[in-house]
């Protein structure tokens, strides 16, 4: 009689499904921090802090066009300074960021990059280097002495640049003759032809502007194709070619791109192995660590109206985390423990399972973007 009782209590026992493990973690990890320009303050903040003492890597994986967010990423290459950091990975091409630590070294950086939209007639010249945060965020780099380096592929809105970038390094005697083929190339400057370019190639001499043709034909034609493949895989070459040429395998590094590239396993979007999950393997290799943090937005704006994500037809983020915005705070959640207890037992969505196994931390943006 004992017995069956023992049997019919476990059996009664209910099983822990995977959101309330979730909800039990949120409860547990959840820290804010306030920031409206000024210095960061409170917990949440401390958090992330402490990531630039504990790993190797630190990948940000941000919402484009925050100049907010941009404020935010000056403080954080700060701290990160202070814990070892020297070197900061964007979502740039190798010549715009050798173009960008130039930049951050004239008198008046926001007026050069402002002097170079004119000229193009095109704006931003170098996407996410636009707002004066930007630009402060990519002087406060420039302060702490920073190597800047670029690993994606050269931006449409960059290659009237780089054309005429290419055109000044034409020997002056040989500039008259190859000036139609640089107005031609500027006639079509979002999908150059390339035996025009292939024409200036020939006639160049400096090696670097010779690399750069490579860049543009190489971007061209991931333009051309939408081949996310290759443009994954030209992160990884450009990454190991600044890698491989440190004298330190330790050396700390700080990303910030668009938080799919930065997952670990497969990108979010083209469920292709990107820069994150080569980090990740490469921070297993050293005996090292890896974080990254996926920033995100709930509102934003479109023209007059201002959208919720959560009641959005096509949401961005799960909504479970949309949930927790605060219009005063930012939010940020430690979801590392959750990926050795998740079952996989479909009491959560999706995309809600894809984030917790590709992150380490939420942070949930107080902004309107």
């Amino acid at each position: 009689m004992l017995m069956a009782s023992c049997f019919c209590y476990g059996q009664a026992k209910k099983a822990i499904t995977d959101d309330a493990r979730l909800n039990k973690c949120i409860l547990e990890n959840t820290a804010y921090f306030t920031f409206n320009g000024a210095e960061p303050a409170g917990e949440g903040w401390s958090r992330l802090e402490n990531l630039f003492a504990q790993n190797q890597f630190v990948a940000w994986g941000e919402y484009h066009n925050s100049p907010l967010l941009s404020q935010l990423t000056g403080f954080a290459l700060a701290s990160a300074s202070k814990n070892g950091y020297k070197t900061w990975c964007t979502e740039t091409s190798p010549f715009a960021a050798s173009q960008l630590t130039w930049i951050a070294k004239t008198s008046n950086p926001y007026d050069t990059i402002i002097s170079f939209s004119k000229t193009n007639h095109l704006t931003p010249t170098f996407p996410f280097f636009e707002s004066r945060a930007d630009i402060q965020m990519l002087q406060t780099a420039s302060k702490l002495n920073y190597r800047i380096w670029g690993i994606d592929q050269e931006f449409q809105l960059t290659f009237p640049y780089c054309i005429s970038k290419i055109f000044a390094g034409v020997p002056n005697a040989s500039k008259p003759l190859y000036k139609a083929v640089r107005d031609s190339l500027l006639a079509k400057w979002w999908m150059p032809d390339a035996k025009l370019l292939d024409s200036l190639r020939k006639v160049v001499k400096r090696p670097d502007l010779k690399h750069l043709i490579d860049e543009v034909e190489i971007s061209r034609d991931i333009y051309n194709t939408g081949d996310s493949q290759t443009r994954a895989t030209l992160m990884k070459r450009n990454f190991y070619n600044y890698f491989d040429a440190l004298k330190s395998k330790n050396e700390k590094i700080f990303f910030k791109m668009g938080s799919n590239h930065l997952a670990r396993g497969m990108n979010l979007e083209t469920n292709l192995y990107d820069i994150g999950n080569t980090i990740f393997e490469l921070s297993e290799h050293n005996g090292t660590g890896f974080a990254n943090v996926y920033f995100m937005v709930r509102y934003w704006k479109d023209k007059d109206k201002v959208i919720d994500d959560i009641e959005s037809d096509e949401h961005q983020n799960p909504k479970v985390f949309s949930r927790l915005y605060d219009r005063e705070k930012w939010v940020t959640i430690d979801i590392r423990s959750l990926r050795r207890r998740i079952k996989n037992d479909g009491s959560l969505t999706l995309d809600t399972y894809k984030l917790i196994e590709k992150y380490d931390y939420v942070v949930i943006s107080p902004e309107i973007l």
